[in-house]
């Protein structure tokens, strides 16, 4: 599905989770270890782990369920995934440990709205300034509006959707079950799941305009 160059000018590969979407679609069908099939680091921003491990809130979908499949693929794995962590990440932990210090009054909690996109783009712009040369960054992403950041971002980065994510694993690593397993989702969502991007994968680079 993915052309890519072979020998001396074939990239290495660096895949980063910034958006929880993946994590809780691959999750309700046991297909998290796809992630790893292609061989490379998999890395995930520290608000994603919060945001697909924390309590939602009251009166909200609780999916304790996924939750729990999530945070034990992730304490089995812990030595194949790195953490990366971001401002926001670091501001949010801090906000939280005072909350909870202040025995968590309801209308103190610290607020979720806009961090995950903050923490996206300062997590590609730290990642930027890491990267050796040759490397290049597979973002999964559905959150439209992450998708809109990381376009701006000008880096060598793939994006892609959990769609098109699961269609790679068919078409290029043959994974059991992915010729289905995007009707599975669908299913598994109540028709919910975003069908994607139809112009997935996105190459960005530098120079793009």
């Amino acid at each position: 599905m993915i052309e890519r160059p072979e020998g001396a000018d074939r990239r290495t590969l660096r895949f980063l989770i910034m958006d929880s979407t993946p994590l809780s679609l691959l999750g309700c069908i046991g297909a998290l270890d796809w992630l790893f099939l292609p061989g490379c680091p998999v890395m995930i921003t520290d608000m994603v782990v919060t945001e697909v491990l924390r309590e939602p809130g009251e009166g909200k979908d609780q999916r304790r369920g996924a939750r729990d499949d999530i945070r034990a693929w992730m304490d089995r794995n812990r030595d194949r995934l790195t953490i990366l962590v971001t401002p926001e990440g670091v501001r949010y932990e801090r906000e939280m440990k005072l909350w909870e210090l202040a025995s968590k009054p309801e209308f103190l909690m610290p607020s979720w709205s806009d961090r995950g996109e903050r923490s996206l783009l300062s997590a590609v712009q730290d990642l930027k300034q890491a990267l050796a040369r040759g490397e290049e960054i597979v973002v999964i992403v559905d959150d439209r509006d992450a998708r809109d950041a990381v376009r701006a971002v000008r880096a060598d980065l793939t994006m892609m959707g959990t769609r098109t994510f699961i269609r790679w694993m068919d078409e290029d690593f043959g994974a059991p079950g992915a010729d289905t397993a995007w009707h599975a989702i669908r299913i598994a969502t109540a028709r919910k799941a975003d069908d994607g991007d139809p112009e997935d994968p996105v190459f960005i680079r530098p120079w793009s305009v």
